[in-house]
């Protein structure tokens, strides 16, 4: 047998002497690997991969959230462009209005009334 320290929590695990491959930390369940061909390495870090790529697809947790537009009909998702250009339009054009108001009234109050 031989004892090792857990990667995740440091606890001390005892694993046979020819034993390999990924294991479960029993005090942590935290997965890590022991005594591990580098191939095997890599199809053990390509299956982790996938697993993970599976679960993202699967579920909506995903990493960068996207609020459902990824999913959207492209025919939705031009609408809701739209939507939004329409609303940048708008508010830019409010700003221009409010500028000018603004300008206006500084020059009322710096000259006085136009007659």
């Amino acid at each position: 047998m031989v004892e090792i320290l857990c990667p995740h929590c440091e606890g001390e695990i005892e694993l046979d002497d020819d034993a390999s491959g990924e294991f479960e930390c029993p005090l942590c369940d935290g997965e890590f690997e022991w005594n591990v061909e580098e191939d095997e390495k890599l199809r053990i870090t390509k299956e982790a991969h996938q697993k993970m790529v599976d679960a993202v697809t699967q579920t909506d947790n995903r990493i960068i959230p996207s609020h459902g537009f990824n999913k959207m009909n492209p025919v939705a998702k031009v609408a809701v462009g739209a939507a939004v250009g329409f609303q940048v339009v708008m508010t830019i054009l409010v700003l221009i209005f409010v500028i000018f108001f603004v300008f206006l009234m500084l020059i009322y109050f710096l000259f006085g009334p136009i007659r």
